[in-house]
């Protein structure tokens, strides 16, 4: 018969994926469960053991660096992943109405300029384009920070998302 973790055991493989640096959510949860399906053979096979001993047991198989390897390489995979999410959202965005229509407001804006191109307007525009994204910036910082202090998770997927539309 196989062993099943309870829910404090479960919610002690996240605090410990937590303590030994794993930051985002999603990559813990591979983690745990990893560790999970590890400790319940473990623990079938070797009933003597306890739950803390049979953790120690399998982190010591991930090395001198703990979960940092692993982490990394899930990090780049799931990192793939998310941007072939996002590109197949961002294809999906773009149809042939939408795709005239940003041809014809970037050649609009193409031959205003060139008629009526001064310094000034060209101010006022960079003015007018950092004013009008702070505020969204602002509260989709504020908005995952809230959500990090309501749940205390952080997904990989959101800052992924989060820097597409900001520098990293």
């Amino acid at each position: 018969m196989k062993m099943k973790l309870t829910t404090e055991q479960i919610d002690q493989l996240y605090l410990f994926t937590r303590q030994h640096y794993v930051e985002y959510y999603d990559l813990q949860t591979e983690l745990v469960d990893h560790l999970a399906n590890a400790i319940e053979t473990e623990c079938q096979q070797n009933s003597k053991l306890t739950f803390d001993e049979v953790l120690n047991k399998e982190f010591r198989k991930f090395g001198v660096f703990g979960f940092m390897d692993v982490v990394e390489s899930r990090q780049i995979a799931l990192g793939k992943k998310y941007n072939r999410i996002v590109w197949s959202h961002f294809k999906g965005f773009f149809t042939i109405p939408k795709i005239i229509m940003t041809v014809f407001l970037i050649l609009a804006v193409f031959y205003f300029l060139k008629e009526y191109y001064t310094i000034e307007i060209f101010r006022m525009s960079m003015f007018f384009l950092i004013v009008s994204m702070l505020p969204f910036l602002f509260f989709a910082n504020r908005k995952m920070k809230k959500r990090k202090q309501e749940t205390g998770k952080i997904w990989l997927f959101e800052k992924i998302i989060s820097n597409y539309g900001t520098f990293p």
